[in-house]
């Protein structure tokens, strides 16, 4: 399995915040369900962070079963629709976002 992670390292603006994330809700996650080959989505609003932490507003991760599926994901047809309605939420924010893909392993923990 690969996750793609958007890492979105900024501020939203003053007093935007609950704009912000419900634009987030209703305008960008429908897109990010409807990807093709996704398995998973993962909307992660921060609540706390260490003082010397760099500031991060949201992470969003997507599972993909291969590189194969992903691939699709970045090709597919609705792709620079979601941009460009990333872009428009993005005018609430003063920052950046980039992309990360890792693969993970689960411990377990039960002892």
């Amino acid at each position: 399995m690969l996750t793609r992670t958007a890492i979105y390292e900024g501020t939203v603006r003053d007093g935007r915040d609950e704009e912000f994330f419900r634009r987030v809700r209703d305008e960008l996650e429908p897109f990010w369900r409807r990807f093709p080959g996704v398995t998973a989505v993962r909307v992660q609003r921060l609540v706390s962070k260490d003082a010397d932490a760099r500031p991060i507003a949201m992470i969003l991760e997507m599972d993909f079963p291969d590189q194969a599926a992903l691939d699709a994901c970045l090709t597919s047809s609705i792709r620079p629709d979601s941009h460009a309605a990333t872009e428009a939420v993005m005018q609430l924010f003063d920052g950046r976002f980039y992309h990360l893909v890792s693969t993970a392993r689960s411990l377990d923990v039960a002892g």
